[in-house]
């Protein structure tokens, strides 16, 4: 029969009627004996002999006096002594343990976890302690610790009494560990003995997102490999188009015993999180998690329609990225319904009726705004092609002040080299070994649920502006990009000048084989560290259209006090992996990287300066750090 202790209340101690009332009424908590149970085949006699007991009772009263050095040295090498006289210090270690008033809660300053530590330090220091630990004394010690949560203890007590020989022995107490609620304990004793492969993902896995500890589960998952794909999987298809993700999980909690579920994080946006990011950690393809890039994806083309709402993204632009990412019927149909909603009253209510064309929607899907407005078209063709024509008239109204308030490219067309075959490469190379400075930019297709695609390198003399064709896969190999790495980025006599150059030079290393020696970063020039370096003037610096310190942190506000214009940023957001590119994106992109020559000059010329903040620049240059605040 099993042994308990009543845990009894104050002042009542003595009187049995009132205190069976309370245990029985008030639900006062029974502790069970930890002993019961302990071993293999029952419970775990902790009796001590009298010389063991007595020295504990000594040992405790030391303990309980020197409240502030419990775990000296000099006490720790009392009990050291006290178990080495015995003749199984493993054993009489667990015994000395569970005749610890605290043993049934240990913590990490307890008498009972000084005890397991100081045993597990002897093992240490004298491994053939070890030998005298069966398999019986090995389910003792874990049945002692199995709910701690202490990791460093239970991997201090796996290694001294020998657990993981009986590691199969121990699945069934895992499993009622389980039903308790222990699934923090459970994962990570699972881990500890390499034990995931005896659990399902359901129950595991999924408490432990379910209780918010993403950490864990994710150690689970380093482990328990052949769970990775089927539980991204199951993830995502919580991400239910019509249904929520606890309504999804209803029936699944259901089946749990004693978990204790933070419901917050079951909902959309904490799971969508958790998907994007496990499947960017082992490396899945988006056909893994179609709900999660399908959402994504709505939501992006929608962003799309705002910044055209906005004209920050001008009409190319915005219909060339929603041509790429509208890749499926039903985006396309989410796309022209958000559409329909937001442009009922909008001078870009035209805009639904286009993409209701281009997508060819089926009747039983065009939203009612869209029905009406196909009508309305049909009957006001000719006023249509009235407005049509007086929007275009404006548009060319706009373009025409647009070079009175953008930067305009100063340089004639055949200037601008487009280098997308091996002999404009091979030309361009010999010219760029001869530059003592260059001035560098990117430009790469935004992706959803995958990394951005680096499509053009932007690099700018004196005379010249380079459009490199990332693409160019069939015309530019592996030779030549290297060679340019060799030739121009590794090579210290070329100052390589920037904004915000981290991003830039990352999208660089991870897509093209230039081989960048990016530890040795002293021959790169970051602008916009100069630009914070100079805001940091007391009184701020007076360039030509303004002063330093009245200015934001983007190029567009370096470009506005240097040179007395704006970039124009129309076409930064638009599809670069589109070919041939138009030639609003060459100008744009061959502007990128001319302004920085402009700039550059300009700081040179009315900066006194600038040649001490230039080289403290180059001097704090760390392109190896992870993150980064890029403003471009």
């Amino acid at each position: 029969m099993a042994k308990t202790y009543n845990a009894i209340p104050a002042g009542f101690e003595s009187d049995d009627e009132e205190l069976d009332y309370m245990l029985a009424n008030m639900k006062i908590k029974r502790l069970e004996d930890i002993t019961t149970g302990a071993g293999i085949n029952g419970d775990f006699d902790a009796t001590l002999d009298s010389e063991s007991q007595l020295f504990f009772t000594v040992f405790r009263e030391k303990w309980n006096m020197h409240s502030k050095c419990k775990s000296s040295p000099y006490m720790r090498q009392d009990l050291i002594n006290a178990l080495m006289r015995h003749q199984n210090p493993m054993l009489m270690a667990l015994k000395l343990f569970a005749n610890c008033p605290d043993s049934s809660n240990v913590k990490n300053k307890s008498l009972s976890h000084f005890v397991l530590d100081t045993v597990c330090q002897l093992q240490s220091d004298k491994p053939q302690l070890s030998d005298h630990c069966d398999d019986n004394t090995s389910m003792i010690a874990f049945h002692f610790v199995k709910t701690t949560g202490l990791q460093s203890l239970n991997n201090a007590m796996v290694q001294a009494y020998r657990i993981h020989q009986i590691r199969e022995l121990l699945v069934p107490k895992l499993r009622e560990m389980l039903d308790s609620g222990f699934y923090k304990e459970v994962a990570q004793w699972t881990i500890n003995l390499q034990l995931t492969h005896q659990f399902d993902m359901m129950e595991l896995a999924f408490p432990l997102i379910a209780q918010e500890k993403l950490p864990l589960a994710e150690e689970y998952l380093e482990q328990a490999t052949h769970q990775r794909l089927p539980f991204v999987k199951f993830l995502d298809s919580l991400l239910h188009k019509e249904k929520s993700v606890i309504e999804l999980c209803e029936n699944i909690l259901s089946g749990y015993k004693n978990l204790k579920v933070s419901h917050h994080v079951l909902s959309y946006r904490p799971v969508s999180k958790i998907v994007a990011r496990l499947a960017k950690k082992y490396e899945f393809d988006d056909s893994i998690t179609p709900n999660y890039k399908f959402t994504k994806t709505c939501s992006y083309l929608h962003y799309l329609y705002r910044e055209y709402e906005k004209s920050r993204i001008n009409l190319a632009s915005f219909r060339e990225l929603v041509s790429v990412h509208a890749y499926d019927y039903a985006l396309q149909v989410d796309f022209v319904s958000y559409l329909a909603a937001a442009t009922v009253l909008s001078p870009n209510a035209s805009e639904a009726v286009y993409w209701h064309n281009e997508f060819k929607l089926l009747p039983q899907d065009c939203p009612h705004e869209i029905k009406s407005l196909i009508s309305q078209n049909k009957q006001q063709q000719p006023q249509q092609q009235q407005q049509q024509q007086r929007h275009q008239k404006s548009m060319e109204q706009i373009q025409e002040t647009t070079s009175e308030v953008y930067l305009s490219m100063d340089l004639p067309d055949k200037c601008l080299i487009i280098v997308d075959t091996a002999p404009i490469f091979e030309h361009m190379l010999q010219h760029l070994q001869r530059e003592q400075i260059i001035y560098m930019d990117a430009e790469w297709m935004q992706n959803v649920c995958v990394q951005n695609q680096l499509c053009l390198l932007q690099i700018a003399t004196t005379h010249n502006v380079y459009l490199i064709d990332c693409l160019a896969n069939q015309a530019l190999h592996e030779d030549h990009w290297r060679a340019l790495g060799a030739t121009v980025f590794n090579n210290v006599n070329i100052l390589k000048v920037g904004f915000s150059m981290l991003n830039d030079l990352s999208v660089l290393q991870r897509s093209l084989p230039l081989q960048l020696r990016l530890h040795m970063p002293h021959h790169y020039l970051d602008l916009r560290t100069v630009w914070l370096e100079l805001k940091k003037q007391r009184h701020g610096i007076e360039l030509p259209f303004g002063n330093l310190n009245r200015a934001g942190d983007a190029l567009t506000d370096l470009t506005m006090l240097c040179l007395g214009k704006k970039l124009n940023k129309a076409n930064q957001c638009s599809n670069w992996a589109n070919r041939p590119l138009r030639r609003e994106q060459i100008l744009y992109a061959a502007i990128d990287a001319r302004c920085l020559l402009h700039i550059y000059d300009c700081l040179t010329g009315c900066v006194s300066d600038i040649n001490l903040i230039i080289e403290k620049s180059i001097a704090s240059n760390n392109f190896l750090r992870r993150g980064g605040n890029n403003v471009k």
